[in-house]
């Protein structure tokens, strides 16, 4: 028989899977923190461990009960409209927010209006000093129409809140306001589109300072191709703000390294804060 130069499939379907859960847990799928071993899913032939009792099923913990997950803050607690923006009656600039929400959430002027679930505007303080944003939405996120509810999303509230930035102080929005298809990077054409309504956003809050988390929006504030390694740690300024760049908080759950450098990039921005003189009304 021939010899022929083929992958072991099940070694390349091992390879799909891993990639394929990696994905939903970024995502923060909740099926991938609710499965529970039955005692009759024990292996046949396999004994229990002697003195140990059997392993009974427990029941699903709640978001808030997984280690490193925040439950979703409801319109209730946050006072959150369902665009995202926390108490928008309550200020000249979430009136403005709102405003734009109403005129844009039903956009279809590329194709992932068409294939979109929810609209993701954004989500936070209309009157931030600071401005998060990332890059799109994710599966979570265009279920929800909120932008950062998946693990990387918990992981940035923590870091931000352990840097001494209370959550309930910041926006957080994305260059794209809808999910790209399987999560893929955003197109040219997509930013091209989309992007006008992030910088009005941004100018109708008017922050002190805006975060790039990650090389898409890195790139497409600063319009450079230069990589988010290059960029990240400095300052630049941006429509009458400050600009800073790091890495997106999904690099962090990938890696203790960048983990560890978003802290230290956020404790810069920390003290950039401090000796900023009060903002105006």
């Amino acid at each position: 028989m021939a010899s022929h130069d083929v992958a072991d499939p099940k070694s390349a379907a091992r390879s799909t899977l891993r990639r394929f859960l990696r994905a939903r847990w970024e995502d923060g799928d909740p099926r991938l923190f609710t499965v529970a071993m039955k005692p009759s899913a024990r292996k046949p032939g396999v004994a229990p461990v002697p003195g140990r009792p059997p392993v009974a099923a427990q029941p699903t913990a709640p978001a808030s009960a997984i280690p490193g997950a925040t439950a979703p803050v409801t319109p209730d607690a946050a006072g959150r409209h369902a665009s995202g923006i926390f108490r928008p009656e309550q200020s000249d600039r979430g009136k403005a927010l709102l405003a734009q929400y109403d005129r844009i959430h039903t956009c279809l002027k590329c194709p992932l209006g068409k294939t979109r679930t929810k609209f993701v505007f954004g989500t936070g303080n209309p009157d931030a000093q600071v401005v998060f944003v990332g890059e799109a939405p994710g599966e979570q996120e265009d279920k929800q129409g909120l932008p950062f509810v998946g693990p990387a999303g918990h992981l940035l509230t923590r870091m931000i809140e352990a840097a001494g930035i209370p959550r309930d102080t910041v926006f957080i929005a994305n260059v794209l306001k809808c999910r790209p298809p399987n999560n893929r990077p955003p197109e040219p054409a997509e930013i091209e589109q989309c992007e006008p309504y992030l910088v009005e956003q941004i100018r109708l809050i008017n922050p002190r300072v805006v975060v790039a988390l990650g090389k898409y929006a890195s790139q497409t504030l600063l319009k450079t191709e230069q990589s988010i390694g290059q960029l990240r740690g400095k300052w630049y300024t941006w429509h009458g703000s400050d600009l800073f760049a790091t890495y997106h908080p999904s690099a962090g759950l990938r890696s203790g390294d960048y983990k560890k450098t978003i802290e230290d990039d956020l404790k810069l921005l920390k003290a950039r804060l401090d000796t900023l003189p009060p903002a105006k009304g």
